[in-house]
């Protein structure tokens, strides 16, 4: 129905069963996708638990989005392993901010909180499509997940909101960006979902 049989996607942001980036794993194995998981060595033996479910994965590779090293090292993997592999998708459905993000009045949260959620949630799509687009095919896209709190307020979901709205400038500065080399980078939002 979708299209995409064959095609091969990157997905980061899977930490458990409950995540949207699984969820979307499972549409995309549907489709008949080849899927390459980034995950993080904290949710490691959750992510390992799930590739049995799941025959489409082939291949899962650390990756912490915090660090121009760490994320170059994704795909530094990827590429040894599938030597002229390229993918088409690639799903960001990241986003953390320290607890404190949430519990303080946004006046109180400290800087290098703030800089964490930034950091994780918002600029970490401009970090990953720098190092993913030697391993992207010349037309493919880009799809990550922002929040109606990016717009209007959102009880509770202090700094994350301001996040949810760099996510969007990123994207849409990165669309206009690689859009003339045929890359489609696009932002989409669901409702409120429990993800961990």
């Amino acid at each position: 129905m979708l299209g995409l049989q064959g095609k091969v996607a990157f997905v980061f942001g899977v930490a458990s069963e409950d995540s949207i980036a699984w969820a979307i794993c499972k549409s995309l194995a549907e489709a008949g996708v080849t899927l390459y998981l980034g995950y993080q060595k904290r949710f490691m033996s959750r992510v390992f638990q799930l590739k049995d479910k799941l025959p489409a994965i082939a291949g899962f590779y650390p990756l912490d989005v915090a660090t121009d090293a760490d994320t170059k090292e994704f795909f530094d993997a990827f590429g040894k392993e599938n030597p002229g592999l390229k993918a088409d998708i690639l799903i960001h459905a990241i986003g953390f901010a320290p607890r404190e993000c949430f519990d303080r009045p946004i006046l109180f949260v400290e800087d290098e909180s703030i800089n964490t959620a930034f950091t994780i949630s918002a600029n970490s799509l401009q970090r990953c499509l720098k190092y993913a687009l030697p391993y992207l095919n010349p037309d493919s896209s880009t799809i990550t997940l922002t929040y109606a709190a990016s717009t209007r307020h959102v009880p509770s979901y202090g700094i994350m909101s301001m996040a949810k709205a760099a996510l969007e400038c990123w994207t849409r500065e990165l669309a206009c960006h690689l859009g003339p080399e045929g890359h489609r980078v696009n932002a989409i939002s669901s409702g409120p979902i429990r993800t961990i």
